[in-house]
């Protein structure tokens, strides 16, 4: 944009100058003409050196164009009179910067500062009325031409005229070019968007399950991203119809590197539950964490989650910086938070982070249900800034456990669909309701 507008620019000043070395030949004014040569030629210059490829800025060029115009337009009104409006052109190139120098404001502002000071004291005082002024033409070599009304109207005319269309020209040069910009990243956003589609297309595909077969249990799950790729992701872990545990997990960050990650790790997880079905779920997930680290390499993204393990009377389970799920007593008829009897320390995936985790043994026999999520349904915020809270959850865990799991899914989506209104998702949501039948 700044190349086009410096082109431009440069352009219309050469052509202006070209235009000029006439109108001085007209008025007799020799001193000017042979300036107005050399302006041709540095203006000649600058744009060949405006197209060179290995050009990296427009700062210098600009600055010697703006020296060349000072000293241009102030000669001109000694020779021929401040009426004649020659400064203008300095006025004019003063509003060029801006353009000129993509957006750069500690370059710009001094230059449009200083020719914006310029054009008033020369539009204000007339120094042709200063005592020292004829000393300074004397000592210039400068010999004033006397005009005519109608050349004064003539020069006035034409440098206010080719003022206002250099800078009519670069308003719509701009707004052209910040058009086709916005246009082209209208394109891309399109085809980024396409391509997040597909992913996101390609990430469900990947982590759908069917887990009816799964005898003596009651199962339904929910993940919707924040934007396209979800950084949430589960896994369930079946011998045949049984059901041997299952495993959720928070990805840090969003969209396309957090979704790439959670590719990754699923299989690293998946394949160590099953490495060895004797050890501890704790030991599983050290694994877990170690091939991770070694596996991501420089990747900075870690995840939370959860692993469980399931017995015909319990659940084994490690909560790695997860929220805790939600537990319902059959046979309490109670629903509350699950109380931690372990602790474990750290996330998963962070070099030379130190991680201890712990299992923690839960009592889950017919009846019992678990229901495990993501921060993102606890953080998920409304039109007033308040987050849904676990609270709120809750409360509509509780309202719903007479339901089976897939109608309680749905009773608890309806209280996060109310509560959220039209206040866009702030992270991705991951739900599951597990009931042992």
């Amino acid at each position: 944009m700044a190349t086009y507008i410096g082109f431009a620019a440069t352009l219309c000043a050469l052509l202006y100058h070209i235009t000029v070395i006439f109108v001085f030949l007209w008025l007799g004014v020799k001193q000017m003409v042979l300036y107005n040569v050399f302006s041709v030629t540095l203006f000649a210059v600058i744009l060949l050196l405006i197209i060179l490829p290995k050009k990296k800025s427009l700062v210098v060029l600009f600055t010697i164009a703006m020296i060349e115009v000072i000293i241009h337009q102030i000669l001109a009104e000694c020779f021929v009179g401040q009426d004649t409006k020659f400064h203008f052109i300095i006025f004019m190139a003063g509003l060029l910067p801006y353009f000129v120098f993509d957006y750069r404001l500690k370059l710009s502002t001094p230059m449009t500062v200083i020719s914006g000071l310029l054009f008033v004291t020369l539009e204000v005082i007339d120094f042709s009325s200063l005592a020292c002024f004829p000393n300074f033409l004397r000592f210039m070599h400068i010999t004033p031409v006397a005009l005519t009304s109608s050349k004064i109207v003539f020069l006035k005319t034409m440098n206010i005229s080719f003022s206002i269309i250099l800078i009519v020209i670069t308003i719509l040069l701009f707004s052209y070019l910040v058009a086709q910009s916005e246009s082209r990243l209208t394109r891309q956003n399109l085809m980024l968007e396409g391509e997040i589609k597909r992913a996101s297309i390609i990430q469900q595909a990947f982590f759908k399950q069917d887990v009816s077969d799964a005898t003596d249990w009651n199962i339904a799950y929910f993940n919707r991203p924040m934007a396209g790729v979800s950084g949430d992701f589960f896994d369930f872990y079946t011998t045949g119809p049984s059901l041997d545990g299952f495993g959720i997990f928070d990805v840090s960050g969003h969209g396309i590197s957090s979704g790439l990650v959670t590719m990754l790790v699923k299989n690293i997880i998946h394949q160590e539950f099953y490495n060895d079905m004797e050890i501890p779920v704790w030991k599983i997930l050290t694994k877990i964490n170690d091939r991770i680290v070694e596996e991501k390499g420089e990747v900075e993204n870690y995840l939370t989650g959860i692993i469980v393990r399931f017995t015909p009377e319990q659940a084994e389970m490690v909560i790695a910086g997860h929220p805790t799920p939600l537990i319902f007593k059959a046979g309490s008829g109670k629903c509350d938070y699950l109380k931690k009897t372990t602790e474990s320390t750290g996330a998963i995936g962070i070099a030379g982070f130190p991680a201890f985790y712990d299992s923690q043994f839960v009592d889950f026999t017919h009846g019992d249900r678990l229901f495990f999520f993501s921060d993102g349904v606890t953080d998920i915020l409304n039109e007033k800034k308040e987050s849904f809270g676990k609270i709120r959850l809750l409360r509509a865990f509780a309202e719903s456990v007479d339901l089976d799991t897939q109608a309680q899914m749905e009773y608890i989506k309806e209280k996060i669909s109310q509560f959220q209104g039209t206040t866009p998702q702030n992270d991705d949501i991951s739900m599951i309701c597990i009931r042992r039948v």
